[in-house]
């Protein structure tokens, strides 16, 4: 389960960036003393390769962002028909200072390694926090997000196009470490990492706490790296919810310790469920 010990963070934030026209290297990175590996949290890999041909996996998706000659990308989840949750990070253009236009991102939906996919759009509408403050702090190669402002880090994306795939349903749970002593459930994140871009994986087994270390924001255990950013923490039991999404790394500097790979922080469902609810119902 998740540590509360927790005396410092640093917040990584996990969008990958890719370079279309311009020879740059450009991604998100860890803070901190290096580690082994970026965003990995234990000493072995347990992210494993999904076939996204079934659902839930097929309602999960790249969302791409252009921005001029750049272009970044996250991961997405349809929560609607249309609409798509992801983290306000990925759509707001450090560069510029501003939100980016509708028409500058594209969903792809179960998109796999051959090149297939489950249905693609593009965004007529973004809806995110209007307290979010993206105030990054800009370095060689990393981006960071204050922690104030992890629980107000969500964005819903409402497509041109219904896909005619199932969503997946979210789910606010306060105050809760999942899964729970003796409970026949488990927590999985899904999503398409910067090592494998064009191929979802998933991390089975891990661990989640909601509202926490602030109400609205999400700690948990499941690995992930750049790209990553906006993905589903979801809640395997009778049936698939999405309990958060995760959205940044965090380096734990802990009493008589110091620093150690930490754990993923994110943003609860219940940071989310009124604007999810009211955008699904608007634009059904």
């Amino acid at each position: 389960m998740i540590s509360s010990k927790l005396a410092h963070l640093a917040l990584c934030v996990a969008a990958a960036a890719y370079v279309l026209l311009v020879p740059v290297r450009a991604q998100a990175e860890e803070v901190g003393p290096a580690s082994p590996s970026n965003g990995i949290v234990v000493g072995t890999d347990h992210r494993v390769p999904i076939s996204p041909d079934t659902w839930p996996w097929t309602s999960i998706g790249r969302l791409n962002v252009i921005e001029g000659l750049r272009a970044k990308y996250c991961t997405g989840t349809l929560i609607g028909r249309r609409q798509v949750l992801t983290a306000a990070h990925c759509v707001f253009n450090t560069r510029l200072g501003t939100w980016a236009k509708p028409r500058e991102i594209h969903f792809v939906a179960g998109q796999s390694r051959d090149g297939t996919f489950r249905g693609h759009s593009v965004a007529v509408d973004i809806v995110t926090d209007p307290n979010f403050r993206p105030a990054f702090q800009e370095g060689p190669s990393l981006e960071l997000v204050g922690a104030d402002m992890i629980a107000r880090d969500w964005a819903i994306v409402t497509l041109a196009d219904d896909l005619r795939l199932n969503p997946i349903s979210w789910y606010a749970i306060r105050n809760a470490d999942l899964p729970a002593a003796g409970e026949a459930a488990e927590i999985a994140r899904a999503g398409y990492s910067q090592d494998r871009p064009f191929a979802l994986s998933i991390h089975r087994g891990c661990s989640a706490k909601t509202d926490a270390p602030r109400p609205g924001s999400l700690l948990h255990r499941c690995e992930s790296r750049p790209g990553d950013s906006g993905s589903p923490i979801l809640l395997l039991k009778d049936t698939v919810a999405l309990i958060g999404i995760h959205t940044a790394i965090i380096r734990a500097s802990q009493i008589g310790v110091g620093y150690s790979p930490g754990a993923g922080l994110g943003v609860s469902a219940s940071a989310f469920q009124e604007p999810a609810e009211l955008a699904v119902e608007k634009n059904p």
